[in-house]
């Protein structure tokens, strides 16, 4: 006696293109709602400016731009890469070099020590860069 009926079927498995289709639309659909929620581009440091009643807007014209960021950690930041206070020097005078026109552009967080800060401007006079800037918010 037999427990289970055994048939010899050919039944073939099919597979379901609509339903994958609905799953990729929703798929789609929450890519488009989640990345459209980003209203500023990424950055690697997150930094706290200090406020000026006098900020302007950058990036009204277009030159060649270096910029440096330090941290609340005092980590230094060229370009986006991390670099130590002792060869900031060098890469802002290569930087000179390609480009005598370059403009270093400083943003630091209110909570860095003065002393870095100064050290930067000093590395950056040390280059041969006079064109600095220093990024602040807008106070309210």
């Amino acid at each position: 006696m037999r427990i289970f009926d055994v048939r010899t079927t050919q039944y073939v498995p099919k597979i379901r293109i609509i339903n994958l289709v609905d799953i990729l639309l929703v798929l789609l659909m929450f890519l488009f709602a989640t990345t459209t929620f980003r209203s500023e581009a990424p950055s690697a440091v997150k930094l706290a400016l200090p406020e000026a009643r006098t900020a302007e807007a950058v990036g009204q014209k277009q030159v060649n731009r270096i910029l440096i960021t330090v941290g609340p950690d005092e980590a230094i930041y060229c370009n986006q890469e991390p670099v130590r206070i002792e060869r900031l020097e060098s890469v802002l005078r290569q930087a000179r070099d390609r480009d005598a026109g370059v403009v270093v552009e400083l943003s630091a967080d209110k909570r860095v020590s003065y002393g870095r800060v100064v050290a930067i401007v000093d590395a950056a006079r040390a280059a041969g860069i006079g064109n600095l800037t220093a990024f602040t918010k807008k106070a309210e």
